[in-house]
């Protein structure tokens, strides 16, 4: 079987490159014979030390801000993602698109010239945000009847574009929703990072995505304020992408407002070693995903599985894709998109040891059920319908 897969990273340090090499790997274990080639993005993040060096992996696909470019722009650069992929495509079975739109636009024309199918993975806001736009959404819909099927990473996501496309424009193959997984061990043995960090010896809650407003941030920061006044000896640290703008201006502002910029820590990017071990050494994780102003939202939430394997409980929002990804009262708590909300619940957690025991364990039991395996296993299952009907 030869699979082109179509993405803008191959990174750990973002959700869409952690699916996409977690995915892959999976599928090579079920899948012996797979021939794995990768179109990556233009500007991508930097490519993980992970990636195998027998996948064939080269620059052909737009820059990741492709659906804000000018008219002239957008069109040059999908003619020549499309092309890309066209050439490409000829040397495969089907294409995967795991990016969102308007790359798996590319991806959908370029396989339709090659006359293989093409499977996209919906993950979140640029599934849905393209068919709410008056620029794209006739081709968002044009590009969701030219592919044999759909992968949702959760229900959530699902029910959004349900009520979005008509039937006539959903993929021929319909939809399947597969939540996303975990590699549980990943996060289970500690690591040495050759000596302390700043967070070494210290008592502290952790979020982590990029600073923008989705991902909900100043939200989390404002319910923690509140039940930080209980816990004296509480920490915060931020993990994520900033690019020092107003959004990130206004998280310190809060924080100074409060009195705490202390406690507040703001640590950009850091290594996965890092990562894993701000998880295994935190009390509770908290990311607090929030519906835009531009309508954007978080479509899961890889990074909630993390947390459960790493084995810490975690606060969620409703509303988004933290609904599929946390088990409200097993894996940790669900709540409205309020600080209120948010302060009760960590005030919950962080008040009760044996509640946040509990949280920890079973968290760990959730991850160890939610291998890449299993998430493999249906999407090769996709596959082969796609290439049964092409047969």
């Amino acid at each position: 079987m030869r699979v082109l897969f179509l993405t803008d990273s191959l990174s750990d340090l973002d959700g869409v490159g952690r699916y996409c090499m977690r995915l892959i790997a999976a599928l090579e274990e079920l899948e012996p014979g797979l021939e794995v080639e990768i179109l990556l993005a233009r500007k991508h993040r930097p490519t993980s030390s992970a990636v195998p060096a027998h996948w064939k992996v080269r620059i052909g696909l737009p820059p990741d801000y492709f659906f804000n470019m000018s008219a002239p722009k957008f069109w040059g650069s999908l003619a020549s993602g499309a092309w890309n992929v066209y050439r490409a495509a000829r040397r495969a079975d089907l294409v995967h698109a795991i990016k969102d739109y308007p790359h798996n636009f590319a991806g959908a024309i370029g396989a339709r010239l090659a006359r293989v199918p093409c499977i996209a993975t919906a993950h979140g806001t640029y599934s849905v945000q393209p068919l709410l736009d008056r620029r794209h959404a006739a081709r968002a819909r044009w590009m969701y009847r030219r592919l044999f099927g759909l992968v949702s990473v959760s229900r959530y996501t699902a029910r959004r574009l349900e009520q979005l496309l008509a039937p006539q424009d959903r993929p021929r193959g319909g939809w399947v929703v597969i939540p996303n997984a975990v590699q549980s061990e990943h996060y289970v043995q500690p690591r040495d990072l050759g000596g302390p960090r700043p967070w070494h010896g210290l008592s502290y809650t952790l979020g982590i995505g990029e600073l923008k407003e989705r991902k909900g941030h100043h939200l989390a920061l404002a319910g923690w304020i509140q039940a930080a006044a209980r816990f004296p000896d509480l920490q915060h640290f931020i993990v994520g992408k900033s690019s020092a703008d107003e959004y990130h201006r206004n998280l310190r502002a809060m924080a100074a407002a409060a009195g705490m910029e202390q406690r507040v820590h703001f640590l950009g990017n850091i290594s996965e070693d890092e990562k894993i071990d701000l998880l295994q050494r935190a009390r509770l994780f908290l990311h607090t995903p929030v519906t835009a102003e531009g309508g954007g939202f978080e479509g899961f939430g890889i990074v909630y599985l993390e947390a459960a394997a790493a084995g810490i409980p975690s606060i969620g929002t409703l509303d988004c894709g933290a609904e599929d990804a946390i088990v409200d009262g097993i894996t940790g708590r669900l709540v409205p998109q309020d600080a209120n909300s948010v302060a009760a619940a960590l005030g919950e957690i962080l008040g009760d040891e044996s509640l946040r025991t509990r949280f920890g364990v079973q968290g760990r039991e959730h991850a160890r059920r939610s291998p890449w395996e299993e998430n493999a296993r249906r999407v090769l299952e996709l596959y082969r319908r796609a290439m049964g009907e092409r047969g």
